[in-house]
């Protein structure tokens, strides 16, 4: 993890083809907060969550391994965080969320983490909460076998062996500039903790939880002078049990089946004026659920595409501009068949005044459906030897997504004249370069209205709300790299302004925490990487009414790596050792103390192709 959006290299680092590029515009205001490959291992990250988690975001969960995680960023969540992968934005046209556990860690070379709609790059422009930039590994040369084994208890006598996962990868260069990746994972979990029941105190068992899941990824990238062309498809299976809330009777089967096709290509020194980048894909998200309510299926065909051009500098000017679009056909038991074009043109410019002052000024037209936007930004930079500080103020939209529009069914019908959401936002960040522990304070505030709430079985556009808060990270490296410490976090105040109702007015939004935080130090040595951490979640009222709240919680996790062998890595991961019982959501239970035990291997051979 870098606080300055910079990148170390991997403790294993692998012979990799780097991109030729001509020149590539720098980024000028944007703040990242970036993980690798070697953050996930280090710290025992083996899902998506957990990395959002180690990162200070605070991640909505209701259960284990497989169910429903929703990051929350600065109080925004499910679409108005975007998640974008290699290039694309992934978010589900239906209902605006992403289904974490479709990603398999094992095939992220690197996740960076945006907070705020503050962005210069050309991809989609929907962040209001953040941005989520998911980048997966690029082939080496030689043959490469990997493996990674992980078995899980909740230390549950009926269960001592609750969840299995097995992820398996292999990559090869065909020749000395064509490569092959393929990768798949697969995980059962009965997801059976114990926990705390909210009548009485007794220990209890959760149950209809169980996790099937699989994913699947192929892909083959062409490289030639300097640029590349990789195309690529991966599929994902689910069958998963959705308990409902601790006591509910109502337990609902969900079944997945999804599938993508992807094409790229990067194109270096187009005309001498340019680099180009495209990318496309074919994504198809088959749904079928069943509870007490009844069955429905949805069905979500989606046919995306980015194209953009980054321009050389000429003299204190730099440039790029992309245009994005989204095709979905809908096919919904509950919000019927419908067809929905959505699209952003941006463009960004920046001017270099000197070495030390630039402006970045990004600018955006965005549509979807029958609504469209104008999405203005502008970001100061001034760098020097020893702080970096970044101003920027940018607009926020957010459109309904087809489930507001259209849902019929269980009480709940959607509205077709629903508005944008909207609002206005600013940062100003400070990045400290100390050489021993360089750290950023970046505070924050936004205006938001036109926020689409469910209420009374219908959405309506009610909600309007002031934000105010800090995020920070810090990080440091000792004793040659022995000793590794980081911490991350977000200090949240917010308040609803709707005088309309008085109940609600002046008042706190629920679900949003005063504060989130993780901190994590890491011993490195020649024989084993140790590591503890904590994520601290603060306290969070259950409505908006302010009344009942969500007790705050810690989670302390311990991780060892033990060095064995250059083939074999065997780790302990101990979550929750201090057993805290807590919920994220509320009636839905979390677990307490697990241990996983696993072991990766990775066994590596010059391809014929490359001696």
């Amino acid at each position: 993890m870098d606080a300055q959006g910079e990148t170390s290299p991997s403790s294993i680092a692998d012979i990799e083809l780097p991109e030729i590029v001509t020149y590539v515009s720098p980024p000028v205001a944007e703040q990242r907060l970036v993980f690798l490959g070697s953050d996930f291992e280090k710290a025992g990250l083996l899902t998506l969550c957990d990395v959002l988690r180690q990162a200070g975001v605070q991640s909505l969960d209701y259960g284990s391994y497989g169910l429903e995680s929703k990051p929350s960023i600065r109080g925004f969540t499910d679409e108005t965080v975007r998640v974008v992968i290699d290039g694309l934005c992934m978010n589900n046209a239906q209902s605006g969320t992403f289904d974490f556990s479709t990603v398999n860690l094992s095939d992220v070379e690197k996740i960076e983490i945006v907070r705020g709609g503050f962005t210069e790059g050309t991809e989609d422009e929907g962040a209001v909460g953040g941005v989520i930039y998911i980048t997966t590994k690029k082939s080496g040369l030689g043959r490469v076998f990997t493996s990674d084994t992980a078995v899980k208890s909740f230390f549950n006598g009926n269960f001592p062996l609750d969840t299995v996962v097995q992820s398996l990868g292999f990559s090869a260069a065909l020749s000395d500039k064509s490569f092959l990746e393929v990768s798949g994972r697969g995980a059962f979990a009965k997801n059976a903790f114990l926990y705390e029941s909210s009548l009485g105190g007794e220990i209890s068992e959760r149950e209809h939880s169980a996790v099937r899941d699989g994913t699947g990824n192929l892909r083959f990238t062409r490289w030639n002078d300097g640029g590349r062309v990789t195309a690529g498809g991966w599929i994902y299976g689910g069958d998963k049990e959705t308990p409902g809330v601790e006591f509910s009777a109502n337990k609902g089967r969900q079944k997945d089946l999804n599938w993508g096709l992807s094409l790229s290509s990067f194109t270096p020194g187009v005309f001498k004026v340019m680099n180009f980048s495209s990318n496309f894909g074919l994504f198809c998200s088959d749904r079928k659920y069943d509870d007490s309510y009844g069955s429905s299926r949805h069905k979500l065909l989606d046919f995306k595409g980015a194209v953009s051009g980054d321009f050389y500098r000429r003299g204190i000017v730099g440039q790029s501009a992309g245009l994005s679009f989204d095709l979905s056909r809908l096919n919904s038991t509950n919000s019927g068949i419908h067809l929905q074009p959505a699209g952003v043109f941006k463009e960004t410019t920046k001017l270099f005044f000197n070495e030390f002052l630039s402006l970045s000024v990004p600018l955006a037209v965005k549509f979807c459906g029958k609504n469209a936007a104008f999405v203005p930004k502008i970001g100061l930079a001034a760098k020097f030897s020893w702080i970096e500080i970044l101003i920027d103020g940018y607009r926020m939209v957010q459109f309904p997504n087809m489930d507001d529009l259209y849902w019929e069914g269980s009480g709940y019908r959607g509205n077709p004249d629903l508005k944008p959401e909207a609002g206005w936002g600013a940062e100003a960040a400070f990045n400290f370069k100390n050489r021993f522990l360089p750290s950023s304070v970046q505070f924050f505030t936004a205006f938001y209205e036109k926020k689409i709430a469910w209420s009374g079985g219908s959405p309506q556009n009610v909600n309007s709300a002031f934000y105010f808060g800090v995020d920070f990270n810090v990080q440091g490296s000792f004793f040659g790299g022995l000793l590794e410490l980081k911490a991350a976090g977000e200090y949240l105040y917010n308040e609803l302004l709707d005088k309309s109702n008085t109940l609600t007015y002046k008042k706190r939004i629920m679900w949003t925490p005063d504060f989130t935080g993780s901190v994590q130090a890491c011993i490195n040595l020649k024989t084993l990487d140790f590591s503890v951490s904590a994520q601290y979640t603060g306290k969070r009222y259950k409505s908006n009414l302010n009344i009942d709240f969500l007790e705050p919680y810690t989670l302390v996790n311990l991780c060892l790596n033990l060095k064995v062998s250059k083939t074999a890595l065997p780790y302990l991961k101990a979550d929750n050792i201090l057993n805290s019982r807590y919920e994220s959501v509320e009636g839905y239970p979390m677990p307490g103390a697990s241990l996983t035990a696993g072991c990766k291997i990775r066994i590596s051979a010059p391809s014929s192709s490359a001696k």
